[in-house]
């Protein structure tokens, strides 16, 4: 109810602070143009929306933008114009799947879900010198090339042609590399500078020697490159192997038993590249987890404590590449708010039409009023037609695609106080049996630009005279059996040579294309 009444609610704030700039002869302190807003979920949301207007104005129709995380935790909005208030939201809307309407003050501040309480964003301290804050919105990683033991290495890549680029790196007033503006940065090669720390910093500018021009406030991400042309942080690797992502989904709210699906890409110029996935507990046992030509894997923790999980890259060439992440896994014994563990059959699953396919939930938390989750399925077709839900006590959810093509599974698990959870969920209905091998033992063939005898390069599905991820794409609507994509030219999706079209040749169309 509370997003209906937002209109009103904002003609009288607007005027109040419009009365209020008036009188005390200032700017009203809402938003502008380019103004970062932040929220720290820390509820049981799994998604974030940001909903912001003035007057008649709105950034989108409900439920607004949906936000970018940054860190653990935290996700981010950059306003395109100025807006005076403001709603979060987990894509629905109501009870306490949103929040009350707020006026946003401005500044890049963050919200706290929880606390209801807006704050100063300080992921980072910010020293004297510096302006608005910068998240940087990937993880940070392990320097590949010359980690320091309990210290940090940045780069900067210096294409706005500073003389003298320095670092200046914090934790707080007391606690710095130096005085401002730090320390000089060392050349690299070309227009790439370094700087190793002796301990961790949290916080860091890059700066031209006087302190003008510079950075923003960043936030220290080791072993990775600042652009101060761009303002983007990248991974700085120069190995024969290009690590493009690694990440861990959740990465953060882990509890025992719930699935972390992990997933990595990575090119080489030597071949194909093989991904191993290991995990070490706190006492320093490793076990493996998989090794395969996916680049993706899942992990279940059976146990709380801090792990580390390692993302191994290699080639036929005998390069090799690696990155880590630590996860902290908790007990939800005593959780009030219920999570999502797991679901079977995962996402992206394929499913057989007219075969009845079950959808099981692991589900936890919920310790409050009767102990007990409710759960409820909704379940959309590929016509976008979905079924009539309702709240159960049941875990599983039995439904029978009819039709060939995607469908979308929404899943809401919700406690005694009607805290609420959902996730979405996504399976391919097909009249075919298509299995992907966990662990494999030989590389696919990836041809590099062989030609069928039609003219074409084997792979160009779609005949336009180019291999991209449109014949991907092709190949896996083809599998899937949509309608338009019926029949197939096997001369040209027969990408690995084993005489059928399978998702292995959409697979590899995607590496070739990578390389």
């Amino acid at each position: 109810m509370v997003k209906h009444q937002h209109k009103v609610l904002s003609l009288i704030l607007c005027a109040a602070l419009l009365f209020t700039a008036l009188m005390c002869g200032t700017v009203s302190a809402f938003a502008a143009a380019g103004d970062t807003i932040y929220v720290r979920v820390n509820n049981s949301w799994s998604n974030v929306y940001c909903y912001m207007w003035t007057d008649g104005d709105q950034n989108a129709a409900w439920p607004g933008i949906q936000m970018t995380k940054v860190s653990n935790g935290v996700y981010s909005y950059t306003l395109p114009k100025a807006y005076a208030n403001v709603i979060f939201n987990n894509g629905s809307g109501g009870g306490t799947n949103q929040t009350g309407d707020m006026i946003y003050p401005g500044g890049g501040q963050i919200y706290d879900l929880s606390a209801g309480s807006w704050s100063a964003y300080s992921n980072d301290p910010t020293p004297t010198q510096g302006t608005t804050p910068v998240v940087n919105p990937t993880n940070p990683v392990v320097n590949p090339t010359n980690p320091v033991s309990g210290g940090v290495t940045v780069y900067l890549k210096n294409t706005a042609g500073w003389s003298n680029p320095n670092c200046y790196m914090w934790n707080s007033d007391s606690d710095k590399n130096g005085s401002w503006p730090g320390v000089a940065m060392t050349k690299v090669e070309g227009n790439v500078y370094s700087y190793t720390a002796s301990k961790e910093y949290a916080g860091c500018i890059f700066n031209a020697g006087g302190g003008s021009p510079q950075t923003a406030d960043l936030t220290t991400m080791n072993g990775q490159i600042y652009d101060n042309s761009t303002n983007t942080w990248s991974v700085y690797d120069t190995s024969p192997i290009q690590i493009k992502s690694y990440s861990a989904d959740p990465d953060s709210s882990v509890y025992v038993g719930t699935t972390v699906d992990l997933s990595a890409n990575a090119v080489s110029t030597s071949g194909t590249i093989v991904y191993k996935f290991s995990v070490t507990n706190a006492s320093g046992a490793t076990s493996e987890i998989a090794q395969n030509y996916t680049g993706v894997a899942s992990w279940t923790p059976t146990a709380t404590g801090n792990y580390t999980i390692k993302f191994e890259f290699s080639d036929t060439a005998g390069n090799t590449n690696s990155r880590t992440m630590k996860i902290n896994v908790e007990n939800d014994a005593s959780l009030v708010n219920p999570i999502i563990k797991s679901i079977t059959p995962g996402n992206l699953n394929m499913i057989k039409r007219n075969v009845s396919a079950t959808v099981s939930v692991s589900a936890g938390g919920g310790k409050t009023g009767t102990n007990l989750l409710f759960y409820k399925y909704i379940v959309k077709d590929p016509n976008g037609v979905s079924n009539t839900p309702y709240y159960t006590l049941n875990s599983t959810y039995s439904f029978t695609p009819t039709m060939l093509g995607k469908y979308t599974v929404e899943v809401f698990v919700q406690s005694s106080d009607n805290t609420t959870v959902n996730k979405t969920y996504t399976y391919t209905a097909t009249d075919s049996d298509v299995t992907v091998p966990t662990n494999v033992t030989t590389p696919p063939v990836v041809p590099t630009s062989p030609t069928s005898a039609s003219g074409y390069q084997v792979g160009d599905v779609n005949m336009d005279g180019a291999v991209n991820v449109k014949d991907a794409t092709f190949i896996q609507k083809y599998i899937a059996k949509y309608v338009g994509y019926l029949n197939i030219n096997v001369e040209l999706g027969d990408v690995t040579g084993d005489g059928v079209v399978t998702v292995k040749d959409a697979t590899a169309i995607q590496r070739m294309i990578n390389m």
